[in-house]
């Protein structure tokens, strides 16, 4: 029996984001599903769905392992499931296909490839069939896995369907980094969300504050400033990581001085890989600390622009 708690999940949402998640499933539900895709396409809390009782669960597993197992930002809408199941040896079961949030589109096909792409730059041509694929980008599904499912129209009429579906979410999401993940949220609230809580320093907790007034000190930032979170460590050869204030964005490196760019300043965040950094601004480029890993720079990537876009 497959769990299903995506009700928890939404409650624990800004109203705002519940307001927003109606919405856009009102407008993802108006959209025909082809019939030749109804043993594909799974929406959020389905009832009536034309074969399986149990599509509202196998959406939310989809969720669970195709975004929230390794997500790129926190909070989400998942909007639109399109795939199937697949076993391993041991009989688990995996969700093989593509999740579309308001945000990213996850791609999943279990051992063989996947992707995370921001919605708002998904190429409608590139969700096409090609040799026996699904495909979005340079990513894609093997169908001979699902070949009982399909009939002689499914692929061609799935990939349009999720054409229509990005398109139509597209026309309704602003095609710019979106700031809204952090509206309605503090710094407080978005970090004590965060798969990376822990390593986050926050002045509301006690065992954090003493850290951040050291950091504060060493760091020089000026009386006038309040430190909202940070995410530093400290060495030998002094504290590194970054701080952001209601100010501005600090971070220093190892045997490096420190670098400060206002909040207004910030031109967008992104991993440089030759710098093996985060670039803030021109000439800003934020370290990157042990908590950070290959596979979870994208979702630092998604937290930071979140915290720095919150409200305090």
């Amino acid at each position: 029996m497959i769990s299903n708690d995506l009700l928890a999940y939404l409650s624990a949402l800004p109203p705002q984001r519940r307001d927003e998640f109606d919405a856009l499933c009102a407008r993802v539900a108006a959209i025909d599903v082809p019939e030749s895709c109804g043993a594909f396409v799974f929406l959020p809390n389905q009832v009536g769905h034309p074969l399986y009782d149990d599509a509202a669960a196998v959406f939310w597993k989809a969720t669970e392992q195709l975004y929230l197992s390794d997500a790129v930002t926190d909070g989400d809408l998942p909007l639109v499931y399109w795939g199937f199941h697949s076993y391993d040896l041991l009989a688990r079961r995996s969700s093989n296909g593509i999740l579309i949030t308001d945000r990213t589109l996850y791609l999943m096909d279990v051992g063989r490839s996947s992707a995370r792409l921001p919605l708002a730059r998904v190429d409608l041509a590139s969700i096409r069939v090609d040799d026996e694929r699904l495909v979005v980008g340079e990513a894609g599904i093997g169908l001979a896995q699902a070949a009982r499912l399909l009939g002689e129209s499914t692929a061609v009429d799935s990939a349009a369907y999720l054409r229509e579906v990005v398109a139509e979410l597209q026309d309704l999401i602003p095609p710019t980094p979106r700031a809204d993940a952090a509206a309605g949220s503090t710094t407080d609230d978005l970090v004590r969300a965060s798969r990376l809580s822990e390593d986050f320093l926050l002045p509301s907790r006690p065992r954090d504050a003493k850290k951040i007034a050291k950091l504060s000190a060493k760091w020089q930032i000026p009386a006038g400033e309040t430190v909202r979170v940070s995410l530093s460590s400290p060495t030998l050869a002094g504290i590194y990581g970054l701080a952001i204030t209601d100010a501005a964005l600090y971070s220093r490196d190892l045997m490096e001085p420190l670098d400060r760019t206002t909040l207004s300043d910030i031109d967008g965040i992104e991993w440089v890989a030759q710098k093996k950094a985060f670039r803030v601004a021109e000439g800003h480029f934020v370290p990157a600390l042990p908590a950070i890993t290959d596979d979870n720079r994208e979702y630092v990537v998604g937290l930071l622009r979140s915290l720095i876009a919150a409200r305090e």
